[in-house]
């Protein structure tokens, strides 16, 4: 019977593109971007990627035989492999919709730098009041209308979420300012923790979400007219981080257990004139997958057959950024995120990133001067990090916490076309 449907709308769609139903309007097409160059001086060794363009927290402190730390190394370094190419394109028309598509790249595809990364590749749907997009593009909790203006690579990393996925998102507009925006998100390139299947070690992987088969799905509506924008928005995910377990007795056995987890975020934006402020606050539990710190552990495991329940992390991350200017913009951005342990106590291995941070802040100002296509920033940084030991009795709570700050200086030029 299904089949029989698909070939009746196939059908339906061929004829009516026959009679005018899909046009095309003279394709267009526009490129642009810009080339961007960094210099980065750093007083520690950081927790990082892309050669350490992008940066989390400095690492912890690990002491030689005299008691020096070996992490406290300073380095310099500079790039241009945050370059960007972005293309759009548009001029047909399905129905009443018109329909464009949009392909941008970059050249931090990984630690070894200067290979090319899909940033956006998407194709969307527009109606008067109602945008369908197809492809990937940013996580609906990165909020692009309220997203830090820093200049760092990490965009407020580790206090704003940093994911792009592959998604089918449609916003719709209620009344006249005010959005519904609904989406269904799969993993790809942004990825949870979990077990190794064999080895039980922390790895990065996409399968513990496919395997669950739902996407991750979110809820958000955004108010704004000429000075505001507000909003806010809950997500959920669920992932089966084990397909099978192993007992003591060295047998495998099929498992199907997962771990369900929320996110609440709420975001304000004011602008007049050269004014801007932004703020942004999101409770997550496992957000690893949007280099955020956060995972789950695991809350019991049955000795004989490895059978395992598992329990997220839970924490908070918040930022405020202000800008003044034009020509002359100096801003200033703050960072806080705290770790609130997990929902139950843990009682195996945690698959986190940053299981035993407690809290870490970020203060960072920038001075920016720009004439035309040309742009100057110097941003220093300040990010301060405590790290702990996990109490196992207590919910997975960070301890007796100490303080690593790493001093980072920024000089970035970018010519924009």
């Amino acid at each position: 019977m299904k089949k029989y449907f698909l070939i009746i709308l196939l059908t339906g769609i061929f004829n009516a593109s026959g009679q005018g139903f899909i046009t095309e309007k003279g394709l267009n097409f526009s490129l642009s971007g810009f080339i961007k160059n960094d210099f980065i001086l750093d007083s520690r060794k950081n927790a990082e990627a892309v050669d350490g363009l992008y940066t989390l927290w400095p690492l912890r402190p690990e002491y030689d035989e005299n008691g020096s730390d070996l992490n406290a190394v300073p380095s310099a370094r500079m790039f241009s492999i945050s370059s960007r190419l972005t293309t759009r394109f548009s001029g047909l028309e399905i129905g009443s919709a018109r329909v464009g598509a949009t392909l941008e790249l970059d050249f931090t595809g990984g630690d070894a730098a200067n290979s090319v990364r899909l940033r956006h590749a998407y194709t969307s749907f527009s109606w008067p009041r109602t945008q369908l997009i197809f492809g990937r593009t940013w996580h609906p909790t990165f909020v692009e209308k309220v997203f830090p203006g820093v200049m760092a690579l990490n965009t407020g990393v580790p206090f704003q979420v940093f994911n792009r996925s592959p998604q089918l998102r449609l916003t719709h507009q209620l009344t006249k300012g005010f959005d519904l925006i609904a989406a269904a998100v799969y993993q790809i390139n942004y990825i949870n923790f979990g077990p190794d299947p064999v080895t039980g070690a922390s790895v990065a992987s996409s399968r513990y979400q496919r395997n669950a088969l739902w996407p991750n799905l979110h809820l958000q509506g955004q108010f704004y007219n000429d000075h505001w924008v507000a909003g806010a928005g809950i997500d959920w995910k669920i992932i089966q981080p084990r397909e099978f377990t192993i007992g003591d007795n060295g047998r495998k056995y099929v498992t199907s257990e997962k771990l369900s987890s929320w996110a609440a975020l709420g975001y304000v934006k004011y602008t007049r004139g050269k004014l801007e402020v932004k703020a942004k606050s999101m409770y997550g539990q496992n957000v690893s997958e949007s280099l955020l710190a956060g995972g789950y552990a695991v809350a019991s495991r049955d000795q004989a057959t490895g059978f395992e329940t598992y329990t997220p992390t839970n924490h908070l991350f918040s930022f405020i950024n202000i800008f003044y200017g034009d020509t002359w913009k100096p801003g200033l951005f703050l960072g806080y995120m705290k770790n609130m342990g997990t929902t139950v106590h843990p009682a195996g291995n945690f698959y986190a990133r940053g299981a035993d941070v407690d809290v870490c802040y970020r203060i960072s100002p920038q001075i920016t001067w720009k004439y035309k296509n040309f742009m100057a920033s110097w941003e220093p940084e300040v990010t301060s990090v405590s790290y702990g030991r996990i109490d196992y009795s207590d919910k997975g709570r960070v301890k007796d916490a100490s303080f690593v700050t790493n001093y980072r200086s920024l000089l970035t030029i970018f010519y924009l076309f």
